[in-house]
């Protein structure tokens, strides 16, 4: 019979090599950390140890920490990592856009184009950043990659890119609010997939 700490209780199967998570639960506060990951890593939860599994955060490579705040009580989270890895398109700052009428330019879809050249691992290219209005940007680039998870939309802050936005695979056009943002700020997106999961921790919320 397995027995868990309270720094978190590890279910057992495949996960990536050396890609470890632990955890360690404060009232109803959880902390998860983790360690031997070389790349971007994906944060996710369940309240069912099978999942579904939902995102909390995208974590930078150099980021190990996240703090999963006033949960509910009496309730066991499961919680693991992923890493986060693909071609990103180059990076690319806002232009000024033609007129925009209505707000369909926020919905994220697939528009035709034909300077793609679909492959396995194709990086995305001709990113364009348009600024629509105050905090208001449209995207669009080029889908190059047959197998990716989907897009990540990334914004650099202070030198390194963060996740901002996730569409679907094959969108290669989506809107984007964002609040506060410079008109110098540098975007790129990532044609990414996912590597092998961690293992599973979790915790448990005092009744």
């Amino acid at each position: 019979m397995a027995v868990c700490a309270s720094v978190g209780c590890s279910s057992a199967g495949a996960h990536a090599p050396g890609l470890r998570l632990t955890t360690a639960i404060s009232g109803d506060d959880v902390t998860l950390t983790w360690d031997g990951h070389q790349s971007d890593v994906v944060v996710e939860f369940a309240t069912e140890e099978g999942g579904p599994y939902t995102v909390l955060d995208f974590a930078p490579r150099d980021e190990n920490r996240y703090e999963h705040p006033d949960l509910m009580p009496a309730t066991t989270f499961y919680y693991r990592v992923r890493p986060v890895e693909g071609p990103t398109s180059e990076p690319a700052v806002a232009v000024p856009a033609a007129a925009v009428r209505g707000e369909d330019w926020l919905v994220p879809r697939t528009v035709p184009d034909d300077r793609a050249a679909p492959e396995p691992g194709g990086a995305p290219a001709n990113l364009l950043v348009e600024s629509v209005g105050t905090d208001a940007l449209r995207l669009t680039w080029t889908d190059n990659a047959t197998d990716e998870a989907g897009y990540l939309v990334e914004h650099e802050v202070a030198g390194t890119f963060q996740v901002v936005f996730l569409v679907d695979p094959d969108v290669n056009y989506t809107g984007l609010i964002a609040e506060g943002a410079d008109p110098a700020d540098t975007y790129r997106v990532r044609a990414f997939h996912y590597g092998v999961a961690s293992n599973v921790a979790h915790e448990q919320t005092p009744g």
